[in-house]
């Protein structure tokens, strides 16, 4: 299974796993006060020279929505593909090679570049093909080097990529130090950080093992771009491992597991609760997105199948169990409420083994009742550190509460900037003037740590009540 690549989700571990809109460009944020209703679902026939990728839309048509740009359905037959490529011109390669691939696997890559002659008019010379198949390499570099490669010498990819495909990516390990300390989380940046000094070496990597193949790509850069030498490449391939990151999938072929980036299908968005499963198609000949009459949602799968409605949104999973910190490394975006995310070990941990689950329980059953769901999601974050046992008293429950509100202040008081001042910079005025996309999901995410310790505090409130109540009780 691919670390990087959108994979078939599970069901989500949370019933608070629904999708917030993506906070990804300025233009996004525009797209997003539009209603699915008023979503632009007219396919129009492309003239270009990406029309000769194939792509198809038989029940789904590109759009604008509450997401910003995506798939809509335009019909309720879910045995019609919602969208469809011929996969003679979708780029792949083998997520396994070397002693652990799959031979015929191998050979069906090789035969899928080999009809690129006959479907795209250009198919890779077989020094990148090797490289694509047979290089102990991690596969989001060979991915990227199969897109630069089509990107530069292939038209209807070129004309793809300029039409559809991003030109800049949020991915947070592409962050600047301005991005990083806007996060004011030491640990993200370092993860940021590390991955962007990782993926960087593959340069090195790649110019030191396979020279052959980087003169192929420069050359084929130096025909098409014109400038830029060994810089603009360079560049390039960095723009190709984060499109590999944000838009490969994972599939089977000749029985072996696969990375691919399918243009058209690459254009659904994410969801933890998808509607639609992707795949090659079963006779081999396309790879496609189809409605998933059960799909997944908080509590497993449909108990009664639901068709498409006209005008749904066509939704994927980019990683069913990815917290936030993963979601904005590799994909560049930021969920709200996010169902993977933990609280901070070291809120938690004053009161780990000592605060009773009974107490726990009855604070989250009463948040519940109330309807409060993100404290309630502390409650349970806080069940599984709570003392099963029964031991202890109200005394030990409320000293542990006492020691976990104090470090719920100083984790609080440790952020540089308060909750009110972040939302006041994530204001209309404020994120029109002087933010990036990145910088912005930057903050988004530290305000919804900060949210996340108030949620946790309001669990110690109900916590502490529900003991004080007792005592009078008695």
């Amino acid at each position: 299974m691919s670390s990087f690549c959108r994979v078939p989700a599970l069901p989500s571990a949370s019933p608070s796993a629904l999708l917030e809109s993506r906070h990804r460009s300025r233009c996004a944020e525009t797209r997003r006060t539009l209603s699915r209703a008023c979503s632009t679902i007219a396919a129009v026939a492309s003239t270009s020279e990406s029309s000769k990728l194939g792509i198809a839309f038989p029940a789904s048509a590109p759009g604008e929505g509450v997401n910003g740009r995506g798939l809509f359905c335009t019909g309720e037959d879910p045995a019609l593909p919602l969208a469809k490529t011929p996969l003679g011109v979708v780029v792949c390669v083998p997520e396994l090679v070397g002693a652990g691939g799959c031979e015929a696997c191998v050979d069906a890559v090789r035969s899928l570049y080999e009809n690129w002659g006959d479907t795209l008019g250009v198919a890779p010379p077989k020094l990148v093909v090797d490289f694509l198949t047979q290089a102990e390499m991690p596969k989001d570099l060979r991915v990227a080097v199969a897109l630069v490669w089509a990107t530069q010498s292939v038209p209807a990819w070129r004309a793809y990529r300029v039409e559809t495909l991003p030109q800049n990516f949020d991915s947070l390990y592409l962050a600047n130090d301005d991005e990083l300390d806007a996060l004011q989380d030491e640990s993200v940046r370092r993860m940021a950080v590390g991955s962007g000094a990782n993926y960087d070496a593959g340069w090195t990597q790649l110019n030191g093992q396979y020279p052959e193949v980087v003169t192929a790509l420069q050359n084929a850069f130096d025909s098409n771009a014109g400038e830029g030498g060994e810089a603009g490449l360079q560049k390039d391939l960095r723009w190709a491992r984060a499109c590999a990151h944000t838009r490969a999938m994972s599939g089977l072929l000749g029985g072996g597991a696969c990375a691919f980036v399918v243009p058209g299908v690459d254009l659904a968005n994410h969801s933890f609760t998808p509607n639609t499963v992707f795949a090659v198609a079963p006779d081999g000949d396309s790879f496609q997105l189809v409605w998933d009459m059960e799909w997944s949602t908080a509590a497993g799968k449909r108990l009664e199948k639901q068709p498409p409605s006209e005008n749904d949104e066509v939704l994927i999973c980019y990683g069913a169990r990815m917290p936030s910190a993963l979601l904005m490394l590799h994909y560049g975006f930021f969920i709200n409420d996010n169902p993977n995310d933990q609280l901070p070990m070291e809120l938690m941990l004053p009161g780990a083994r000592k605060i009773r689950s009974s107490s726990v329980a009855k604070a989250g059953k009463s948040l519940s009742d109330l309807n409060e769901q993100k404290p309630e999601w502390a409650a349970r974050q806080m069940m599984a550190l709570a003392n099963p046992t029964g031991a202890g008293d109200d005394t030990s429950d409320l000293n542990a509460i006492e020691a976990m509100r104090t470090a719920s202040d100083t984790c609080l008081n440790s952020f540089p900037t308060t909750i009110e001042e972040d939302e006041l910079l994530l204001s209309s005025h404020g994120v029109e003037k002087t933010m990036t996309p990145r910088f912005e999901m930057c903050v988004r995410y530290r305000l919804s740590q900060k949210r996340n310790v108030v949620a946790f505090t309001r669990f110690l409130d109900k916590a502490q009540e529900g003991l004080s109540l007792e005592e009078e009780s008695s």
